[in-house]
């Protein structure tokens, strides 16, 4: 058996001096502690003693925890509130252990693998989390502490310092705590629609590298080599050695202490009672390489979150168990022994023993002592920490010897986040406890030197051993110097390891959600295309995009397009599904350009989809139009159908709509006990009315604030209506920042029907910058004719009046004129003044009439003709 099968009368026989002193005696006499492997081969199993922390606690009688190594844990609440506008954001800060850590890993959200995006990190809310980022928009943040900090964190502070209900304090400094400032966005639905980001305020374990500790033999004044120094803990740690379970279990034999004052482990043991080359030696056997499932790693590595609550005992259990090793303490003197047995430390021979005393033998266990196999669970970080069950470790060829029976042992690896480092412990540990062969005897004076832990080399032609190794597992010093030893076979060949042979590879289950396969997208081609005038004018190049037809569950196309080569949409839409299976995108493409598109299906139960690949097009070579043309034609449109709050033209349509209106003022006002302050909305309405006329003034305001959008609105609007006749006129004031620009409006906007003829005229003004930095300043008026008046109200004339589609100026007096063309039909001017008129090439048909002018006549007609016709009218 591996360490102490119980030794009592059936072993050493009843009557007999050694039938009193059994395995535990000896233990207790010799002050072994024994590792939970251990305890498990003997039939003692013993339940989770660390599990991993996966829900987040709260309340002040959470007890304060360490995190050794690789670690994951919910940590415990300290703060909560919400901001922004209509507290559309959450701020909690959430203690990730008691003393000062190396490193937040990751997250895991809900569950699901969270990756910190640690080199965009905002300046308030710290790291984004890349799988809570929507549309370039990120809706989770992660700020860390990693326990060193001397200051509160200075947004908080800002945030809610003076909050009445739960003010934050420039003193919630945290001094020695690790903490997360968890930041989230109230819950959006993910891209397509398919499923929330987050219901509620998310669930969160953080995944971190723990407390830096010290190491002995990194410290050349204790007897390593480094610049560690126990007395000053800014030396300590920071490399793979953290993660040792040795160098853990040193420090808690210490005593774990935080700027001076104990926090965990024992309290004033003398360093000269952990002697420093054993503890090095154990040290290093842990961080000897091995073969791992991805490559070489530590022999022995364990993480896990502690309580100080938990007894030091329990610790020391847990941190021997990820070693496989044992501790002694004889005299005081606590020593440690880790991996193989090492080199024998004395020998001896069948004469050594003292004949004269009882001896005894176990060559085999009992049934009830026999294990021929084990299984482990431990907190697997590939599936969110949950725990998992390692393959089990099984001998057929025992369970066959064994009467057909399967004798499992069975433990919990709670500190032991390694799935290779879980399956050799399995191996080694089952290994050792296979090793029946027990001897205790007692031997002369000479042996006083042995010590619990110690591996001797006998000799016995008795019992056929050539230097065979034994481990002393338990002693009793004799009051005459003799000593009673326990010995246990050893073999350095049980931690023999083969990665290929012994290790048994274990698929990592999804910790996502598994939901219904995505639809892929089918029918997806593209095309150059040209989007043409009603002239049937070519005037933009443009992209066809086709896709498969009748696909059930489908209402929209989402496109995305991008220039060749590069990584970034510069196209992001949605197109209408339906017939003729295609469309040409209505966006700004640069002609004879090349392009990669592509498609996903938007479907209507809000079920998956996945994009198609990209696929590549050049767009033809089309003269592009001035795009002031298209503008003007679109605000042409926008002033033609303009209209206010009562668009009807007949009485009982305007009626139907005051009745509307009173209806939504009504129910605004109901409302308003209920609303935040993101959005108000007053409606007045001044009317009068008989069966067959009405008049009405109403007046609408309206502000809407959200996160990323402001709205203020004013509209006015007064109708005259008799029967089919109708006056109106209405204006409208409209001011909007929201991601794509900032614009304001003013429109001013009359209208007129008579015997079924309308006539209406409109003004618009606009001020706009865009997202891209695009400003635009537009004056547009809808008229039949222009018209100038005097002060006193005397017209002028009508300079402008339109034809067809041209705009003309009726008569222009103009002083000065400077103009790099003029074409005219006919030229007719009382006085033309110049020095030389030269025409080369000329044909005159008509009549040139030229008056008398001052400097006197001088033409030159150069043509093939070579005359000059002047008539005198006169």
């Amino acid at each position: 058996m591996a360490v102490f099968t119980a030794i009592g009368s059936a072993i050493f026989g009843a009557g007999t001096f050694l039938a009193g002193l059994t395995a535990a005696a000896l233990q207790v006499t010799a002050g072994i502690a024994v590792n939970l492997l251990a305890k498990a081969m003997q039939g003692e199993p013993e339940p989770p003693r660390f599990g991993v922390q996966g829900r987040l606690q709260a309340g002040e009688d959470v007890p304060r925890s360490i995190n050794f190594g690789w670690n994951c844990t919910a940590g415990s609440l300290v703060y909560h509130n919400t901001f922004g506008s209509g507290g559309t954001r959450s701020v909690r800060v959430i203690a990730i252990g008691d003393l000062p850590i190396r490193d937040l890993t990751r997250v895991f959200v809900e569950g699901k693998r969270g990756t910190l995006l640690k080199d965009e990190a905002h300046a308030n809310f710290g790291w984004p989390v890349q799988q809570f980022r929507k549309g370039g928009k990120d809706h989770l943040w992660i700020k860390f502490y990693d326990g060193t900090q001397t200051e509160a964190d200075p947004f908080l502070v800002s945030t809610f310092g003076t909050d009445p209900d739960r003010p934050y304090g420039s003193d919630r400094i945290g001094t020695g705590i690790a903490y997360a400032i968890v930041f989230a966005r109230a819950p959006e639905r993910s891209d397509q629609g398919n499923k929330p980001l987050f219901q509620g305020i998310p669930n969160i374990k953080f995944e971190t590298h723990g407390v830096r500790w010290y190491n002995i033999a990194k410290d050349t004044t204790a007897g390593g080599d480094g610049p560690q120094r126990w007395d000053d803990p800014a030396t300590w740690g920071g490399d793979e050695y953290d993660f040792n379970p040795i160098v853990q279990l040193y420090n808690v034999k210490r005593g774990i202490r935080f700027d001076g004052e104990w926090v965990y482990g024992l309290q004033s043991l003398s360093p000269a009672r952990l002697p420093a080359g054993n503890w090095i030696a154990g040290i290093e056997a842990a961080q000897a390489s091995v073969e791992g499932p991805d490559g070489i790693e530590r022999t022995y590595r364990a993480g896990g979150e502690i309580q100080v609550g938990a007894q030091v005992a329990t610790t020391v259990e847990a941190l021997l168990t990820a070693a496989n090793a044992r501790m002694a303490e004889v005299g005081g003197v606590y020593k440690v022994y880790a991996g193989p047995s090492g080199s024998p430390v004395m020998a001896f021979t069948d004469a050594d023993i003292l004949s004269t005393e009882e001896q005894s033998f176990t060559p085999f266990f009992s049934l009830a002592d026999t294990v021929n196999g084990v299984d482990a669970s431990y907190p697997n970080p590939a599936e969110g920490w949950n725990v998992k069950k390692a393959p089990p470790r099984l001998r057929p060829d025992l369970e066959a010897k064994d009467g057909n029976r399967r004798l499992m042992a069975s433990v919990s690896l709670d500190l032991v986040p390694y799935k290779g480092q879980v399956q050799r412990l399995m191996k080694w540990a089952l290994a050792e406890a296979l090793r029946a062969r027990r001897h205790t005897f007692v031997l002369g004076p000479e042996f006083r030197a042995l010590e619990p832990g110690d591996v001797v080399a006998w000799t016995s032609a008795r019992n056929g051993y050539v230097a065979k190794h034994f481990r002393v597992d338990g002693i009793v010093y004799k009051s005459n110097l003799d000593v009673i030893v326990d010995l246990t076979e050893v073999d350095p060949s049980d931690y023999d390891w083969d990665q290929e042979a012994d290790f048994t590879p274990v698929p990592d289950g999804p910790i996502d959600l598994v939901g219904p396969r995505p639809m892929p997208m089918q029918g997806w081609q593209v095309f150059p295309a040209t989007i043409y005038d009603n002239d049937n004018n070519a005037r933009r190049a443009s992209i066809e995009v086709w896709f498969a037809s009748d696909v059930p569950d489908v209402d929209m196309v989402r496109v995305q397009v991008r220039l060749a080569e590069t990584s970034d949409p510069m196209f992001d839409g949605e197109v209408p599904y339906g017939e003729p299976w295609k469309v040409i995108l209505a966006g700004q493409f640069a002609p004879q350009t090349s392009y990669e598109v592509r498609g996903i299906f938007r479907r209507s139960s809000g079920s998956p989809s996945e994009w198609s690949e990209w696929l590549p097009v050049t767009t033809p070579a089309v003269q592009e139009v001035d795009v002031t043309d298209i503008q003007v034609q679109q605000l042409g449109r926008e002033l033609r159908n303009a209209h206010g709050l009562l668009t009807g033209d007949s009485i009982g349509a305007i009626q139907t709509q005051l009745a509307e209106l009173r209806a939504l003022k009504e129910s605004i006002a109901l409302a308003a006990l209920s609303l935040d302050n993101t959005v108000a909305q007053q409606i007045d309405i001044t009317e009068a009315h008989n069966a067959a006329s009405a008049a009405a003034i109403v007046e609408s305001r309206k502000a809407l604030a959200e996160v990323d959008r402001a709205l203020a609105q004013l509209e006015i609007e007064l109708v005259a209506i008799v029967n089919e006749s109708l006056a109106g006129g209405y204006m409208a004031i409209t001011a909007e920042v929201n991601p794509e620009e900032s614009i304001a409006d003013i429109l001013f906007k009359v209208r007129a029907i008579k015997d079924g003829l309308l006539s209406q005229a409109a003004m618009l003004l606009r001020a706009s910058v865009g997202s891209g930095g695009q400003t635009q300043a537009i004056v547009a008026m809808l008229v039949d004719a222009f018209y100038l008046m005097r002060a006193d109200g005397s017209l002028v004339d009508s300079p402008f009046y339109l034809e067809g589609d041209a705009a003309y100026i009726k008569n222009a007096f103009i002083k000065n004129l400077t103009a790099g063309n003029i074409a005219a039909n006919s030229l007719d001017a009382s006085v033309i003044d110049v020095g030389d008129l030269f025409a080369q090439n000329a044909s005159i048909t008509g009549t040139l009439r030229v008056a008398p002018a001052p400097s006197g006549p001088g033409i030159s007609i150069q043509g093939p003709n070579n005359r000059i016709l002047i008539t005198d009218n006169s």
